[in-house]
């Protein structure tokens, strides 16, 4: 938004402060939208793939949490009941699931019946992105969920009700599962949601020092019309050009103007950034000090980032910070998933004691249950 003041030919243009997402219950369709525009899911993505220590975090928590594979400890008591689990939850179908949990805040599955409704004989990964919560009934619960391949384009992708588990009289069911999140009822939030806003912040750190490189290191610059003070309407539309054009990570670094007296020429005056390079490396640890800490991670070390917590040395500290960063963290994220898949697992009367088998980055970690 522009402050102005009538009696100055100045404007200041005021970044938008970082939202959370809105849960918005549409009052034409029967869905419940996600964020701005409805496109949560996908800002979340695109926080993914552009930020590198979100990215590479994410990538290796979700390695953690899936680790070697789901198992269970009562697999050689109950052969049967563990083949049909692992016939209907193959690695590939669990591997997505964990993937959506950690970066999405929730996964989902469709439920494939037999003819008779009797059990569930295939289970298949979802695209939790495509899906949107139906209005709950009158008793909280939510029936349905809409799929669409195209959330910004509904009329070319028309949006297909699908029942949720336990709610259907069909073959095809959704299973959703998420955290429980404080003040929503429909979704989830990400458990490092306080890290997105310096997530987007890397980004544009990394924009903008591309975009200088690109630019041969322009400074920040100042543009001066110098013919005259034209009427607040028209200085309103020429900052709103201006900022456009020059604003941002991606500004473009040249100001074409047009004059019809060259002693009323535009000027641009340039503004250095002193200690650029301090500059520049304060905000990208800061980014990425705040990325780590809102992904829970223990010591930076456990993905390579070298730190100094004042252990006695640096095999302490990386032993130490990956059995507080598994019971913490990567044991909840389990928990969660195993949870949610034996609701399916208890209709079609399967009972066992699943676990993920643990990565073990490290000799030294040894974190797997003990079979009874």
């Amino acid at each position: 938004m522009n402050k102005k003041n009538q009696n100055s030919n100045f404007h200041f243009v005021q970044l938008e402060a970082y939202k959370q997402p809105a849960i918005t219950e549409s009052k034409r369709e029967n869905w419940v939208e996600f964020g701005e525009d409805n496109n949560f899911y996908q800002f979340l993505i695109d926080r993914y793939n552009g930020s590198t220590t979100n990215n590479a975090v994410i990538n290796n928590i979700v390695k953690l949490i899936y680790g070697r594979g789901l198992d269970a400890t009562d697999s050689s008591k109950k052969p049967n009941e563990y083949a049909q689990m692992m016939m209907l939850f193959r690695k590939d179908v669990v591997k997505k699931g964990v993937a959506d949990l950690k970066l999405l805040g929730q996964f989902a599955y469709q439920l494939i019946y037999n003819k008779a409704k009797t059990d569930i004989i295939r289970v298949e990964h979802v695209p939790v992105q495509l899906l949107r919560a139906e209005k709950c009934n009158k008793k909280g619960e939510v029936e349905a969920y809409y799929y669409s391949d195209n959330w910004q384009d509904v009329k070319n992708f028309p949006p297909k009700r699908i029942s949720a588990f336990g709610f259907g009289d069909k073959t095809l069911e959704i299973l959703f599962v998420g955290n429980y999140t404080v003040g929503q009822k429909y979704y989830s939030n990400v458990d490092y949601i306080g890290a997105v806003p310096y997530a987007k912040l890397e980004e544009e750190i990394a924009d903008y020092l591309i975009n200088d490189v690109q630019n041969g290191f322009s400074p920040t610059s100042i543009v001066n019309f110098n013919n005259g003070i034209p009427p607040e309407e028209q200085r309103e539309l020429v900052s709103r050009q201006v900022s456009a054009t020059l604003t941002g990570s991606k500004g473009k670094k040249v100001v074409v103007s047009f004059n019809n007296d060259e002693t009323k020429k535009t000027t641009v005056d340039s503004i250095p950034l002193n200690d650029a390079p301090k500059h520049y490396e304060y905000l990208s640890e800061e980014s990425q000090s705040k990325i780590l800490l809102g992904h829970g991670v223990v010591s930076g070390l456990q993905f390579g980032i070298p730190s100094s917590n004042g252990f006695s040395s640096n095999a302490d500290e990386l032993k130490n910070a990956i059995t507080l960063f598994d019971n913490m963290v990567i044991r909840y994220f389990q928990d969660t998933f195993i949870d949610g898949i034996e609701k399916v697992l208890a209709f079609n009367k399967i009972s066992l004691n699943l676990y993920f088998k643990t990565l073990q980055p490290l000799e030294f970690v040894d974190l797997n249950p003990i079979v009874d």
